[in-house]
């Protein structure tokens, strides 16, 4: 894949518009005007084009199918991973216009778009690890551990089978005490 050729269109379509390519190397092209930056990287190994787009270089968010339906109400890419080329140039022409024209109150809804998915993705981590931790204290019957774990998770969110090992757990730990 000639890179440079595979963006030409993107870089005409920019250019056009007033931004100017400020960055090149081998599968990464940065466009920059005063008030917007575009990046657009080739990941070889994926044969996959990742976009990012910001205020400057500092506060660069990728631009996803995901992040382009949440943000511009825009559906037309959602069963794709990523953008192609042709895909970015659709977009900046219509829904993404804001982007190109440097509308500080998209890049916001964007950076807040972004922080969201990133909670997200830390509190499903989070749930995943108390979960695997509650799996091994039940596996070794530590079920003072069992029980520490499943209550730092969100409990409406598990298997019902958790809730039954959270109840027996309880009981045996009752049991004991007594």
């Amino acid at each position: 894949m000639n890179f440079e050729q595979t963006i030409y269109p993107l870089t005409e379509f920019l250019t056009d518009n007033n931004f100017l390519v400020v960055y090149k190397e081998q599968h990464f092209i940065k466009y920059s005007t005063n008030s917007t930056v575009i990046t657009v990287a080739y990941a070889n190994l994926e044969y996959l084009f990742f976009t990012h787009v910001g205020q400057n270089s500092k506060s660069l968010i990728e631009l996803t199918p995901i992040a382009i339906k949440e943000v511009f109400k825009d559906n037309s890419f959602q069963f794709q991973s990523t953008l192609t080329i042709e895909n970015l140039i659709s977009f900046l022409e219509t829904s993404g216009k804001l982007i190109v024209s440097g509308d500080k109150k998209v890049f916001k809804e964007l950076t807040e778009f972004s922080e969201r998915q990133s909670r997200e993705y830390s509190r499903q981590i989070i749930q995943s690890q108390n979960i695997q931790g509650a799996d091994k204290a039940w596996a070794q019957r530590d079920y003072v551990n069992f029980i520490k774990y499943i209550d730092r998770t969100e409990k409406e969110l598990l298997p019902e089978s958790y809730l039954k090992k959270y109840k027996i757990a309880v009981d045996k730990l009752q049991r004991h005490t007594e």
